[in-house]
């Protein structure tokens, strides 16, 4: 009996340990409420020297140190950063948003105040805040968010032209970059600081996407700017889709990209 109990509870202590090594430790957890809007920054300013920069909400920091095409939280693909869905939640109203410079060695501080501007929120809406163009012709661009997912064997996008120098743009899908016979329109004349409407596509797919000035027509020659990856075809992911940079330039820091990021 003495033997049994003992075996007991040495079996009891052995569970209790192995249950404790597989506790994760998330630290303190708040819950979003329905009373928070939720909120992204798709930070594409293209100064020349790619300035390294942090993001303030309403005068309290909240990223790391990124560079130009970083959406934040959470980056995407042709961008810095990694390439999850991930949004901040913040208080609704009134909400200020500072694009910082910090100290070389960054000690939490401002060197520079590079942007500000108020944005209005909503409680339980989600956004992204685009922030394009450079020293006093910083502008952003607000837009709403749908997080419901498309049905199954499609994914979802819309498309932001963040161009300043170029009135419009179209946006085009084909078989690679160099094979213009089969591009297909799909978002045409999208103003700077515009969106388009949503465009759904079959998943599982492998295209090459392709801006061009609006209008333009479909050669090598025209294309300002594309992008390849099979991660932008997944089932029932939200997208969105943006061109960034500068017509005519040719540095990697302010040449045009074409980018995307998750939404969900």
């Amino acid at each position: 009996m003495k033997i049994f109990s003992a075996l007991s509870i040495c079996a009891l202590l052995f569970v209790i340990i192995s249950c404790n090594k597989n506790v994760l430790d998330y630290g303190d957890v708040e819950k979003l409420g329905s009373d928070q809007a939720l909120l992204k920054i798709n930070y594409v300013s293209a100064y020349a020297n790619n300035r390294s920069v942090a993001f303030k909400i309403n005068d309290v920091r909240v990223s790391n140190v990124v560079t130009w095409r970083t959406p934040f939280p959470g980056g995407g693909y042709n961008t810095g950063g990694g390439s999850g869905p991930d949004f901040m939640a913040v208080n609704p109203g009134t909400v200020k948003l500072s694009v910082i410079v910090p100290f070389k060695k960054d000690n939490g501080l401002d060197s520079l105040e590079l942007y500000s501007t108020n944005l209005q929120l909503v409680a339980g809406k989600n956004y992204v805040a685009h922030i394009a163009d450079t020293t006093s012709s910083t502008k952003t661009f607000l837009t709403e968010e749908n997080f419901v997912r498309p049905d199954t064997s499609y994914c979802r996008y819309r498309f932001v032209n963040l161009i300043p120098n170029v009135a419009a743009v179209d946006l085009y899908y084909g078989t690679s970059a160099t094979d213009q016979t089969k591009d297909t329109l799909l978002a045409g004349n999208i103003s700077y600081l515009n969106i388009s409407n949503e465009i759904k596509l079959k998943s599982a797919q492998s295209k090459t996407w392709k801006i061009r000035t609006a209008g333009a027509a479909i050669t090598s020659a025209t294309i300002l700017a594309s992008y390849t990856s099979t991660s932008l075809f997944l089932n029932q992911r939200v997208y969105t889709a943006f061109a960034c940079g500068y017509n005519g330039k040719t540095a990697n820091a302010q040449k045009p990209y074409l980018s995307f990021f998750l939404i969900r």
